[in-house]
């Protein structure tokens, strides 16, 4: 089974804020402009080779119906997991914490399933609060809020 991922919108805002990617086996992504790809429209890519000579990652589809390909690491937008997130903000010195709630949304008659994060330091800041659709989508807000703070803010320690 996939480990849940971000959706091509947060990841765009993921990327714009700073929050880069080194392509390893294994990871997800999706292909802007896949003319070059193939005819028909396939959105999830899986990492299957890197060629760091040529800048091109070899993918293969999720769905198994292509064969590998060969295409343009800059045409390709990576797909945080919920574990490549969390580790990034353990490297980061947060510690983590996940789970669901149940909302009220605007115009919903009955309450929906949220997910929400916490992240903290140990030198004990006010902690961060993260919130979405799915945990990598809690996650990703999180960070980006992170992120958000930390070039408002140029006093604390850079990523």
């Amino acid at each position: 089974m996939r480990e849940d991922i971000v959706t091509p919108a947060t990841a765009r805002r993921l990327a714009t804020e700073g929050f880069t990617w080194e392509p390893e086996i294994g990871d997800w992504c999706t292909v802007l402009g896949a003319a070059h790809v193939g005819e028909a429209r396939v959105g999830l890519w899986l990492v299957a080779a890197i060629y760091p000579q040529t800048g091109l990652l070899g993918l293969m589809d999720a769905t198994g119906q292509w064969p590998a390909t060969q295409v343009p690491q800059r045409d390709c937008l990576w797909l945080p997991t919920i574990g490549k997130l969390k580790a990034w903000l353990r490297s980061q010195g947060y510690r983590v914490a996940t789970g669901e709630t149940v909302a009220a949304l605007l115009g919903a008659t009955v309450p929906t399933p949220r997910h929400v994060c916490r992240v903290t330091r140990a030198d004990h800041a006010t902690p961060l609060d993260g919130e979405g659709i799915s945990e990598s989508e809690a996650l990703a807000d999180a960070i980006l809020r992170l992120l958000g703070s930390e070039t408002a803010d140029s006093s604390r320690a850079s990523w």
